[in-house]
C-alpha cells in the first residue's frame, strides 16, 4: 500500500519538475531576476545573465521605449534620428539610418536593441562579433506593448515595463470604450495625407489605419494596403470629414481650389499632426490615438483637446 501511494506522489513531483523546465522563456523573468531568456522577433533566443549596464539603440522607436522604461541613463549610443526625448540628443551617435558597426562595438554594449526588418545585416554582423542583440519589429499597437515588455525583461525592468504597459493599455481602452457602439453615420471619413507630392496616404496594415479606426473614424484609404499613392479626384469624391496632415502644410491644403467643396475644408477640420505619433512604433502612439479621438469626437473628448 505504501509503495502504491508513493508512486502517484513521485509522478506528480516529476511532472511538476518537467513543467518548470519547459516553461516559456518569458516566464523565467517574472520576478525581474537574472538570468533570463527571451525569443525576439527574429526567432533568436537571447540569454541574458545580468542586467545590462551599457545599452545601444539602433532605432528611434526603441530609444523612446528605453526612456519610457527609465533606462535612458544606461544608453551609451543612439542614432542621429533618435530625436525623442530631448535627452537622446546628448547621447553619442553610432550612425543614422546607416549604422556604423565599428562605432557600436566601440561602445562595448551589454545589449543592443534593434529593428529586425531594416537592420538584419547589422544585427547578424553584431551577433557574429559576440554582441547580444534584441531585435523587435512590432506591426500593431498590441505588438508595441509586447516589445516594451520584452525590452523590460532583458534589461531587468520587467515589473516597471508591465506597469507602464498597463497604463498605456488603460488609456487605449478608455478611448475604445468612449467610441464603442457609435453608428457609422457618427464616424467621420478621414483622409490622412502622409505626403503631398505625390499625394500619399496610409491604408490597412499601418499604425495610422489602426489608430483611425480605434479612435472612431473611417479611414478613406482603409480598403487599400500599405502606403498607396492616391489621386486628388478620389479624395474629393470620398468627401472626407477630417483631413490629417503629417507634412505641416495646412496653408497649402486650404488653398487647393478643387478641395474647397470637401466637408473637411468647409468646416475647417484640417489638422497638422506630428507624424511620429502616428507611425513610430513607440509609446507615443497612444498620444496619437487620443489626439485623433479628440479631433473626430470633440463632444466625447473635450478635455483631451
Amino acid at each position: 500500500m505504501k509503495s502504491s501511494f508513493r508512486r502517484p506522489i513521485l509522478a506528480g513531483m516529476l511532472l511538476a519538475l518537467a513543467m518548470i523546465l519547459v516553461l516559456p522563456p518569458l516566464s523565467l523573468a517574472a520576478s525581474g531576476g537574472f538570468p533570463v531568456a527571451v525569443v525576439d522577433d527574429t526567432g533568436y533566443r537571447l540569454e541574458v545573465r545580468k542586467a545590462p549596464a551599457r545599452i545601444v539603440s539602433l532605432a528611434p522607436s526603441n530609444t523612446e521605449i528605453l526612456f519610457s522604461l527609465g533606462l535612458g541613463d544606461r544608453l551609451v549610443g543612439v542614432t542621429s534620428a533618435c530625436d525623442y526625448p530631448e535627452a537622446a540628443a546628448k547621447i553619442d551617435k553610432i550612425g543614422d539610418y546607416n549604422i556604423n558597426v565599428e562605432a557600436v562595438v566601440a561602445k562595448r554594449p551589454d545589449l543592443v536593441v534593434a529593428q529586425s526588418d531594416l537592420q538584419m545585416p547589422v544585427v547578424e554582423k553584431l551577433r557574429e562579433l559576440g554582441i547580444l542583440v534584441l531585435a523587435v519589429e512590432p506591426k500593431t499597437l498590441d505588438e508595441v506593448f509586447e516589445s516594451m515588455e520584452m525590452i523590460g525583461i532583458v534589461s531587468g525592468e520587467a515589473e516597471r515595463a508591465r506597469k507602464v504597459v498597463a497604463l498605456l493599455k488603460a488609456r487605449v481602452a478608455a478611448v475604445e470604450k468612449a467610441v464603442a457602439g457609435l453608428p457609422k453615420s457618427k464616424m467621420p471619413v478621414v483622409f490622412v495625407e502622409i505626403w503631398n507630392d505625390p499625394l500619399m496616404t496610409a491604408g490597412s496594415g499601418t499604425f495610422v489605419d489602426d489608430l483611425v479606426r480605434r479612435a472612431g473614424g473611417q479611414n478613406l484609404a482603409g480598403e487599400v494596403a500599405g502606403w498607396p499613392q492616391i489621386s486628388p479626384e478620389l479624395v474629393i469624391a470620398s468627401k472626407p470629414d477630417v483631413i490629417i496632415l503629417t507634412c505641416f502644410n495646412k496653408a497649402e491644403v486650404m488653398e487647393r481650389i478643387a478641395w474647397q467643396r470637401t466637408p473637411a475644408l468647409i468646416n475647417d477640420v484640417v489638422y497638422e499632426f506630428v507624424p511620429d505619433l502616428l507611425v513610430r512604433p513607440a509609446p507615443r502612439l497612444v498620444d496619437g490615438l487620443e489626439g485623433l479621438a479628440a479631433i473626430f469626437h470633440p463632444d466625447l473628448f473635450k478635455s483631451a483637446r
